[in-house]
């Protein structure tokens, strides 16, 4: 398209196709130690404007609990390939994505649930996916299994579950920082947090764009940034029981709304993600998170939000 062309669609208040990325990304469901289930990053690789990059390397190298946080923006393509590697099992496995669009046949279900033909991996036949971040999917998602050990419901209890982040086109989020409600710049985002409220236990993730690498932190985690920086929690549900998730000395705004809050309700398969300053207006500390039901504080399902002095 020539200049000319281009200025012409501004000015008219066109907007423009979006450059959109296609990913290549394949997991594999596994059975840990424990007798859990999880699923392990094998393969991830970018196609965005002619170049291919593999970035494989971002993330752990064995299988976690939440899985791998996928990340995409709006506009880009995943297909998502599934392999079966969950020792001395045929059961079928599966993904089944929350938030973005994709055709039938990447639903992720058995044909026992809807009636048309199983969408899963078995022992030596991968089963690929394809998931669209179509405008408008922008948000905080989840993918678990929906066919493992029970054909209609799946062992998503048993681990195997995980994050899909659709991040916005426009690369901003709002957020309440030095007081006032702004727009952010996902490039000056230091980490992000992501937690799963898993009945009494919290299981973590951290991702952290300084070094670019996913770090899994298991239960109960310690997380942590330096005094001022950006950071961005992903809060999700998973489970039988209903939550409230409570950061102590933060708060933050509620996503497409002006309301400030510090605690917010999480249900099973709920979520929210927000984007705080850290020790904004308390200063450096480990600042408590925990699950404000007290039956659940209780159990110990609690954490810290470790702030450090900028100056250290």
């Amino acid at each position: 398209m020539r200049l000319h062309s281009l200025l012409l669609l501004l000015l008219c208040g066109i907007a423009l196709p979006l450059q959109a990325a296609v990913h290549r990304i394949t997991l594999r469901a596994v059975s840990l130690p424990s007798g859990q289930l999880a699923y392990q990053m094998v393969r991830h690789q970018v196609e965005d404007r002619g170049r291919t990059e593999d970035v494989t390397g971002r993330y752990a190298a064995g299988p976690t609990i939440p899985g791998p946080t996928i990340i995409l923006t709006e506009g880009d393509t995943a297909y998502v390939t599934l392999e079966h590697g969950i020792r001395g099992s045929d059961l079928p496995v599966s993904l089944h994505v929350h938030g973005v669009h994709y055709p039938f046949d990447s639903d992720g279900t058995t044909k026992v649930l809807n009636q048309v033909a199983d969408h899963v991996a078995r022992p030596g036949k991968p089963y690929t996916y394809k998931w669209i971040a179509a405008p408008g999917t922008a948000g905080t998602w989840m993918y678990h299994d929906h066919a493992f050990g029970d054909p209609k419901v799946g062992a998503e209890d048993k681990g195997l579950f995980g994050t899909l982040i659709v991040n916005p086109a426009s690369g901003k989020v709002d957020a309440l920082i030095d007081g006032r409600i702004q727009k952010v710049n996902l490039r000056d985002i230091k980490r992000e947090f992501v937690l799963w409220m898993h009945e009494t236990t919290f299981w973590g993730q951290e991702i952290n764009h300084i070094v670019n690498r996913q770090i899994p932190l298991w239960t109960n985690p310690t997380v942590g940034a330096r005094e001022g920086d950006l950071v961005r929690f992903h809060v999700i549900g998973i489970g039988t029981a209903f939550h409230t998730f409570h950061l102590h000395g933060h708060r933050w705004i509620e996503p497409g709304t002006t309301h400030v809050v510090d605690t917010v309700n999480i249900g099973p398969i709920s979520r929210t993600s927000f984007v705080v300053k850290a020790g904004e207006g308390v200063g450096p500390g480990d600042w408590h998170y925990h699950c404000h039901v007290i039956q659940h504080m209780q159990s110990g399902m609690m954490g810290k939000f470790r702030v450090i002095p900028s100056n250290r």
